[in-house]
């Protein structure tokens, strides 16, 4: 009976998203409301317990939509004064073979744009980049879909990857490593769909030419971003750095055709791109300085145990936000750098940047709801014990094969709510749990939980319904679905298996259980 109890609060969101297609902000608050009156009903939380937990639910979404806001705002800020335009046209300058502009534009230049902003972006920038190069529009979707989806668990400036450190506990650094390895693997598997979505199997064996070189790069710049602890820049310096590979290795490799000229309009490209590489100057400045723990806002909540015995451990410094260390005063910094640089340019107009504005707020609003109502309802059925309770009657029935399984119901989560950040919400301290009810490493889990949520990014509503808005195939989400699912689902399960040999074959201990 208690399984069953646990399970309704996500079964609730299933049903009210995927037969009742309700919004995700609507959905949220019905699953939440679920969740509040399970937890008091049957799994003996008081109402000091669920204010508690209702607390901690409305900090760790500040946290995390601080960072939303902030990289929406600085996306709409570079597109509504054209700086996105001269970036993309140069890109097109630079790259004249097919399948090179293809892999590059899918795999490398849409996972770029995931780095800084995510939330869809990088399906509305490139889908219509790929279209007016004359590529199929439901190929240039389910491309771009997949190939991005990569770089999510790092994207957004690490929100993703800020929500399951925040949801399990488990150190950054721990948690950092065991998704370079899965990132890694997820990028070739990638990396391998895009060029079988251009060519088949045949494109699949030319495309190692670059994937497997490029992969290295990136790999090791995850590695020592990682290593550097600057996690807000993983997803977006490790996609440039495979950027620059790419394209070095197809200079290297094409043939010479005269000098190419820089695109510019009433920007050009080094103003176009400054604000971008701004949050990567002063990120850098932020860690080398050693400022990065200064200023820092916190909260306080005290421990409780419910009447079942499920205890809730004191929390002193919870959802800490540090002004010089956390990605959301950064991203505006650089926002800042942006609109003083246009106004330099002579391209500054108060009505531009007030529609930026509006944009932003008309974006994030159902964003904030939704998470909000999300992260509550999952603070919610951890402190109340029904979490613990899936996990274990999980971990019972699946036993040591359940790590074959486990980027399955990050895939599930991200499928239902069309965000990693919102899956790993969901699911983190669910797969937390079970790594510990196992007796393996709970950052090799947690990374297998967000990879499976990054990954399963391509199949979520709204990145679908992106795609099919900026290819003008609204109405025929189907043909997306049916190309995208299969794809995503394989790549899963290959991580999947990895992740089984990760902790049952070689047993490897990242960071301790």
């Amino acid at each position: 009976m208690t399984i069953l109890l646990s399970l309704a609060p996500i079964l609730t969101l299933l049903l009210c998203l995927i037969f009742f297609k309700m919004p995700a902000s609507k959905a949220g608050a019905i699953s939440m409301i679920f969740a509040f009156i399970i937890a008091l009903s049957f799994f003996g939380i008081d109402f000091f317990g669920m204010s508690v937990a209702m607390g901690k639910g409305i900090t760790l979404a500040f946290f995390v939509l601080l960072i939303v806001w902030a990289a929406l705002f600085l996306y709409h800020l570079v597109d509504d004064f054209k700086a996105l335009d001269v970036i993309n046209k140069n890109i097109l300058i630079f790259v004249k073979d097919k399948f090179v502009q293809f892999l590059l534009i899918a795999w490398l230049f849409s996972a770029m744009l995931q780095g800084i902003a995510g939330f869809g972006v990088p399906v509305i920038i490139t889908v219509p980049i790929l279209i007016s190069l004359g590529f199929n529009p439901v190929t240039s979707v389910v491309a771009v879909l997949i190939g991005h989806s990569w770089a999510v668990s790092f994207g957004s400036m690490g929100s993703s990857f800020y929500a399951i450190f925040l949801m399990t506990g488990v150190p950054q650094q721990y948690l950092g490593f065991a998704l370079w390895i899965f990132g890694t693997t997820a990028m070739i598997l990638t990396g391998l769909a895009v060029c079988y979505l251009y060519g088949g199997v045949k494109q699949m064996f030319k495309g190692l030419v670059y994937i497997l070189p490029v992969s290295a790069l990136t790999s090791a710049t995850i590695f020592l971003t990682v290593n550097l602890q600057l996690f807000s820049l993983v997803g977006l310096s490790s996609a440039l750095v495979g950027l620059i590979t790419m394209y070095t290795i197809y200079r290297l490799s094409a043939k010479k055709e005269g000098k190419d000229k820089l695109y510019s309009s009433s920007l050009n490209l080094w103003q176009a791109a400054l604000p971008y590489f701004s949050v990567i100057v002063l990120t850098l400045l932020i860690q080398s300085l050693g400022i990065k723990n200064i200023a820092a806002l916190s909260f306080s909540f005290p421990g409780f145990t419910t009447e079942l015995g499920h205890v809730v451990s004191a929390e002193p410094a919870y959802s800490t936000i540090r002004l010089f260390g956390h990605p959301g005063p950064i991203l505006f910094s650089a926002a800042g750098i942006g609109v003083l640089t246009y106004k330099i340019a002579g391209v500054w107009d108060v009505k531009i940047f007030k529609g930026t504005v509006k944009k932003t707020f008309a974006r994030c609003v159902p964003t904030s709801l939704s998470l909000l109502c999300l992260i509550t309802m999952a603070v919610i059925m951890m402190d109340s014990g029904m979490t613990t309770e899936l996990a274990t009657r999980t971990a019972e029935v699946s036993g040591r094969f359940y790590p074959i399984f486990a980027p399955l119901f990050g895939v599930l989560g991200s499928f239902i709510t069309g965000s990693n950040t919102n899956s790993n919400v969901l699911f983190g301290q669910f797969q937390y749990t079970i790594a510990k009810n196992l007796g393996v490493s709970t950052a090799v889990m947690c990374a297998a939980q967000s990879i499976g949520g990054s990954i399963g990014v391509s199949t979520g509503p709204n990145g679908v319904l992106m795609g099919a808005t900026a290819s003008k195939l609204v109405g025929q989400e189907s043909l997306i679905y049916k190309k995208v699912s299969w794809i995503a689902l394989l790549i899963a399960l290959a991580l999947g298996i990895l992740n089984f040999i990760l902790l049952e074959v070689l047993q490897l201990n990242i960071g301790g259980i």
